[in-house]
């Protein structure tokens, strides 16, 4: 996530929360009126941040106090809490739950929860929520009288973690289940025969996790760790069940199933899935979590107006203690209950390698107000499309967002010594974060992260980056921590493998890696990390390595996301190669003059060009052995101008000390006014002939 919220100090926030329970702001609104006829549902995610301390938990008690002001006047039938009530699962916490939501229970607001991660002990899967303290068996919450027998129940004796309720709004019968975090097949299996047994209730799924962010549901067994988050990466007890296995098992099953409900992602908070189910009806999957805006969600829930139709749906984002609503397209929509919406057009594709050299002022290394700053790029226009924030931000090229299905991201630090005392690192993380903080991007969104290389953290740096478009047919990917290809170009998924702890191997069928071109890598989180790669010795493929920043030793290897792309010493346009520790060049294009001064120091100058007039890619390129491990080198590359020359450094990674070293490395030079293309090999003499020979017959055909 990304680390530079703003947190209001305790006296300030305490003040601002009392202020929006008693006295409205000038600039606040209250919650628009619905229409005649109409009833709704109020969804409340993640609460966990508000129960971290008295002063939050004024936000919670906003909340729920505005829904219980308002059960008249928007004819409130229902609320939902999609689970992580709490934080940690601790006592102190569960007593602000409880204040929170006994509100709705003292003004009798009918109201049904789905515990979340942080509810639970995960390996025993016990809860204080259990507790008759709390929301257990005797509770307030347990004896509402949709819980009733003959109106709802419990999966087990001592335990309301999972249930189910019926009500009846708007003339129709609504039958809905709350259930656990990854809940057990039995659990399933039980929710199945309720299902069943009440054939003519319009259905609900409330729970914590089932869909993602990225529009799909939760499937462990196609994308494994490439969500994240699943329930199958935690330590549960017991079998688990995400988001496919519950539409398999249970949603698509049934013919008037009309919703899942959950929050748990961080990222942008949101997710929206239309499918149909088994008998054609359709199933509306909706993600919403705020719980990484300021103030631990800034007190924004969901309202879900059932229009008199009986079939339109107007969903919208609220906050009763900001006054103030989210309208971005993924946080306010209409929906049907009986049609799917219609596809969306297809995004705007990039083409053509833009490049952009970025900086970002001295004495702003660790300031939240950091400005960043394009001061060259080309040839397409690159623009900034996210706010100042200290080592992070996020580009276009020529107006379109630049997603990770839009191509692979290279980026090299352009500060060999920032401040004159730190080096950095680089990378570009697959997943963005500042759709959390209200920006209009999505969370598939390239994201530029900068980090301070002795120590992690996050620290300012000036940056090159170069987009390479899958759609000019680059040969290049995205790769999860697990070793699975994300997206690719060029590649297939059994051509990345992970063969150990932050190790990763890549081939290209019929590309040799030591004598045909050159890989370059880029991490894809924002986790202080480096990365390096070295071709193997037969030329069969790379290694590829990802190294955390925050530790000196040289196995200091995790697992990662990461990118790469493929570059042809044949490319059009290249200028650049693959560079020895004695700066002899073992393979290079273009016209340039290297020369190497000193230790770890070598100067590159381009032929008619300056620094001003492109920028370079830097990659790691050899192999180093300690302590009996041989992996690619653990160096840290960067480069700046000096006159008319790039001096690249090239740095072991061995704490605060990290010295200049020799080292081999590749490069490229990008330049604002050129355009590097893919090579595309020739056809060879038997596919021309055999090409040839069809075309010839094919007319023959025609003459006949």
């Amino acid at each position: 996530m990304m680390k530079n919220l703003l947190v209001l100090p305790l006296l300030t926030c305490l003040l601002l929360g009392l202020l929006a329970c008693s006295i409205p702001s000038a600039l606040a609104v209250d919650a628009n009126p619905i229409s005649p006829g109409s009833w709704t549902m109020v969804l409340l995610p993640d609460t966990q941040n508000y129960c971290d301390t008295d002063a939050r938990a004024l936000i919670f008690n906003a909340q729920t106090q505005w829904i219980a002001d308002h059960q008249a006047s928007h004819n409130i039938q229902m609320v939902l809490h999609q689970g992580d009530v709490t934080n940690t699962n601790y006592a102190s916490q569960f007593d602000r739950a409880k204040i929170a939501l006994g509100i709705l229970e003292t003004a009798g607001v009918p109201y049904s929860v789905g515990p979340g991660n942080h509810d639970y002990a995960l390996s025993t899967r016990t809860s204080l929520f259990n507790s008759p303290t709390y929301f257990g068996p005797g509770s307030a919450y347990a004896n509402q009288a949709h819980f009733a027998s003959g109106n709802g129940g419990f999966f087990e004796a001592g335990k309301t973690d999972n249930s189910y309720l019926t009500f009846n709004a708007g003339g129709e019968d609504w039958l809905v289940f709350s259930a656990e975090f990854g809940p057990r097949n039995e659990v399933v299996a039980w929710m199945d025969s309720v299902a069943a047994a009440h054939p003519n209730h319009n259905k609900i799924l409330n729970l914590h996790a089932y869909m993602y962010s990225d529009d799909t549901r939760y499937d462990w067994a196609t994308y494994g760790a490439a969500q994240s988050w699943n329930p199958h990466s935690y330590a549960l007890s017991g079998t688990i069940n995400d988001g496919q296995e519950l539409w398999d098992k249970l949603v698509k099953k049934h013919d008037n199933w009309k919703f899942t409900f959950n929050g748990h992602v961080i990222n942008d908070g949101t997710g929206w899935l239309a499918s149909e189910g088994d008998n054609g009806n359709v199933v509306h999957q909706i993600l919403a979590n705020y719980q990484m805006r300021a103030n631990g969600g800034d007190g924004y829930l969901r309202i879900m107006e059932f229009m008199a139709d009986g079939d339109t749906v107007k969903v919208s984002t609220y906050s009763p203690y900001q006054g103030a609503y989210l309208t971005a397209a993924d946080q306010d929509f209409t929906l049907s209950m009986t049609t799917l919406p219609p596809e969306p057009p297809p995004p705007p594709v990039i083409r053509g390698v833009s490049a952009a050299a970025i900086d970002v002022p001295a004495g702003s290394t660790t300031n939240e107000a950091s400005t960043w700053n394009i001061v060259g790029s080309g040839p397409g226009e690159v623009t900034l499309i996210t706010p100042p924030n200290v080592a992070d931000l996020s580009i276009a090229f020529d107006g379109i967002h630049t997603a990770r299905s839009q191509g692979v991201m290279m980026a090299t630090v352009r500060q060999n010594l920032r401040d004159n005392a730190y080096y950095s690192t680089v990378e570009v993380s697959h997943v963005n974060y500042f759709p959390g903080l209200g920006v209009p991007i999505g969370s598939d969104v390239l994201q530029i992260a900068t980090s301070r290389a002795t120590n992690g953290g996050e620290y300012n740096a000036n940056v090159a980056v170069a987009m390479f478009p899958f759609a000019d047919g680059w040969i290049s990917g995205h790769v999860t921590g697990a070793g699975a290809l994300l997206e690719g170009q060029g590649v297939e998924a059994n051509n990345v493998s992970r063969i150990g702890a932050g190790r990763y191997r890549l081939s290209i069928d019929d590309v040799g890696s030591r004598t045909d071109g050159m890989l370059f890598v880029v991490g894809g989180e924002n986790g202080h990390n480096n990365y390096s790669m070295a071709p193997l010795p037969d030329g069969s493929g790379w290694e590829v390595a990802s190294r955390d920043n925050t530790a000196a030793t040289f196995a200091a290897l995790e697992d990662n996301r990461w990118s790469f792309v493929y570059i042809d010493y044949d490319a059009p346009g290249l200028t650049g190669g693959r560079v020895a520790a004695d700066s002899s060049l073992t393979a290079a294009r273009g016209s340039f003059s290297l020369t190497h001064p000193s230790t770890g120091v070598y100067r590159i100058t381009i032929d008619g060009y300056t620094p001003d007039d492109g920028i370079l890619l830097l990659t790691s390129s050899g192999w180093e052995t300690e302590g009996g491990l041989t992996t690619p080198a653990d160096n840290i590359l960067s480069y700046e101008a000096d006159g008319n020359a790039f001096v690249v450094n090239i740095r072991d990674r061995n704490g605060s000390e990290s010295l200049l070293e020799n080292g081999e490395f590749i490069f490229a030079f990008l330049a604002y006014d050129g355009q590097l293309t893919p090579f595309v090999p020739e056809p060879s003499v038997a596919c021309l002939l055999l090409s040839g020979i069809f075309w010839m017959l094919a007319g023959r055909r025609r003459l006949a």
